[in-house]
């Protein structure tokens, strides 16, 4: 009788459990090493499982018979986590993730100044190993960061450990929560990012509280007003003609910044259809009407009044001659090739003519004409309320009738208009000579898209 195959025999035995036939159930020629058991009959569910349990054992005892093996589950892999990039690597991922999704430019730019803070406080680190310390150590290092770092001679070559350092130590002051909390803003974004690709497991900012924002700091502004002395050396009339001669958004930019309080932005992004006449009053509108304008808040967007001295001037002659030479917009030399606005070569053009001047307290630029402008209307005992609706920072409720399509806001237009008035600095502005300008806005020039030169 040859050796059977236990494997075999232990399997029929249940699957007769199993199906139920073990009522009666037989093999036949059964031999086990030297022992035969010739032909086996069970009876019944527990005659089969003692069957079973006797042919495990005599396998067991017998040299030549090895008793089935259970098959070892199979465990599926669990797969490795992605490596993790050094932080410096990952904050290069995220910015070009940025660019790629066509963020505003000015988001991207911020976003890098912020991570660069961070890789400079906690080194280059694995990102995966991002933690609360670190966060911690990010917040302490922008609550100390000083303003216009990388433009003061004292800071704008150290590395971002040593102007920390240095900043505690001239014990500058803290920044606007709303500062910090936007500088927070650019980490979550990138802490998300690492969420989301696995290569972080917990949110280092979970837990952390968010800095408490007053109602002064929404809308930061910084700077001071020009004195009286500084305004007339400003428009001294050689000086000024000498440095706007060739380019109109030299000689009108000044002009509207002081007689309206707009924002350089604000000014530079103006189009020739933004100028209008609205029940009799000419005035332009700020708001996001074409392409590359930009408004800081929704309260920017307002329709403000021109001034006397500004028509006088002849402001609206040379309105009507950009329109005739085809341009769209009414400053064309003044590019946004970088996507952060029109306003910042005029910014910057105008702050290295007050330079130039004398004007050279550190932060005192074109935004002081808004500064100057408020103060004054202030001192005239104008309200903060008129003031606001000039310069775009009323948050009051008006019904929907009344802010119409282009936040005009006619009922309150004979207000504004009345408030303007009150403005009264005492310097003189130059007078626009027609045609004075007809060269470099030549028709051939290009239209509406910056005019090629430094500007």
């Amino acid at each position: 009788m040859s050796e059977t195959d236990i494997k075999k025999l232990i399997d029929s035995a249940q699957r007769a459990l199993v199906d139920g036939s073990a009522k009666e159930w037989t093999a036949t020629n059964v031999r086990i090493g030297a022992v035969e058991f010739g032909t086996v009959t069970t009876k019944g569910r527990a005659d089969t499982q003692d069957f079973i349990a006797t042919i495990k054992a005599a396998a067991d005892l017998s040299p030549a018979v090895q008793a089935p093996v259970e098959p070892t589950p199979v465990v599926p892999a669990v797969p490795a986590p992605p490596p993790s990039p050094p932080l410096s690597q990952a904050i290069a991922t995220h910015l070009a993730d940025l660019e790629a999704a066509k963020r505003d430019p000015k988001t991207v730019l911020e976003s890098r100044h912020s991570l660069r803070i961070l890789l400079g406080v906690i080194g280059d680190v694995p990102s995966s190993t991002l933690s609360q310390d670190h966060a911690r150590a990010f917040f302490d290092a922008v609550r100390h960061w000083p303003s216009n770092a990388t433009k003061r001679p004292e800071y704008r070559d150290l590395d971002v450990a040593e102007v920390v350092a240095l900043s505690k130590a001239n014990k500058e002051p803290e920044p606007a929560a709303h500062t910090i909390n936007k500088h927070r803003q650019r980490l979550s974004t990138f802490v998300q990012s690492l969420l989301a690709a696995r290569v972080l497991v917990h949110n280092p900012l979970k837990g952390i509280a968010w800095m408490t924002e007053h109602a002064a700091d929404a809308d930061v502004e910084t700077g001071r007003p020009f004195t009286t002395e500084e305004l007339q050396t400003v428009f001294e009339t050689k000086a000024f003609a000498q440095w706007a001669k060739k380019y109109p958004h030299r000689f009108w930019g000044p002009i509207l910044g002081l007689y309206s309080g707009a924002r350089v932005t604000e000014i530079a992004q103006l189009y020739v259809k933004d100028i209008e006449s609205i029940d009799g009053v000419a005035g332009f509108h700020i708001n996001r009407r074409f392409k590359g304008q930009k408004i800081k808040n929704k309260q920017s967007r307002r329709f403000v009044p021109l001034a006397k001295p500004v028509l006088d001037a002849g402001f609206l002659d040379y309105v009507e001659e950009v329109r005739q030479a085809g341009h769209e917009r009414l400053f064309p030399h003044l590019p946004n090739s970088t996507g952060l606005g029109f306003g910042r070569q005029l910014s910057r053009q105008f702050s290295a003519y007050i330079k130039s001047q004398g004007v050279s307290e550190e932060g005192v630029g074109f935004h002081a004409f808004r500064h100057t402008f408020a103060t004054l209307l202030d001192k005239a005992r104008e309200t903060s309320v008129d003031i606001s609706r000039l310069t775009g920072h009323w948050d009051g409720q008006a019904p929907p009738s009344v802010l119409e399509r282009f936040y005009i806001d006619r009922e309150t237009l004979p207000l504004r208009v009345a408030t303007l008035a009150k403005f009264v600095p005492d310097v003189a502005v130059p007078n626009y000579t027609r045609g004075q300008f007809a060269q470099s806005l030549s028709p051939a020039d290009p239209v509406g898209r910056g005019i090629k030169g430094k500007g």
